[in-house]
């Protein structure tokens, strides 16, 4: 297996010392989006969208909220350096699988990671 950093599912996501361009890229990527998909979902220009994931050219703020919102992610995590990693396979496929529901039972699931989250770190805070 070949090391391809943008490939969905890659066993460690690491979002660390990468340029917008990179980013933007890997989000554009990760949800399987094609430029020109991303040019329409975002009314950005597909030669300026091309020119920013080649890091020839910045994207102004306006452009960068643009994409970000067709991307589903904010503009700051198209910005900022400190991403977090998911080094662990199986987790990581479970929270792409629920980072794709919607509604009530991506609800559901965050209340109950919620829940676990607090009744393990009550448990280790009285160990």
């Amino acid at each position: 297996m070949s090391y391809n950093p943008y490939k969905k599912g890659f066993l460690t996501v690491k979002i660390l010392d990468m340029t917008i361009a990179e980013r933007i890229r890997l989000a554009r990527q990760q949800k399987n989006m094609a430029q020109k998909d991303l040019a329409e979902k975002s009314g950005i220009n597909l030669k300026s969208l091309s020119r920013y994931e080649l890091d020839t050219s910045i994207p102004p703020a306006d452009a960068l909220k643009l994409i970000a919102d067709a991307l589903g992610v904010t503009a700051d995590y198209l910005l900022e350096d400190n991403q977090a990693q998911i080094k662990d396979k199986e987790l990581l496929q479970k929270f792409e699988i629920i980072q794709e529901m919607n509604g009530d039972t991506k609800n559901v699931v965050n209340t109950f990671l919620d829940m676990v989250i607090r009744d393990f770190k009550t448990k280790k805070a009285y160990a």
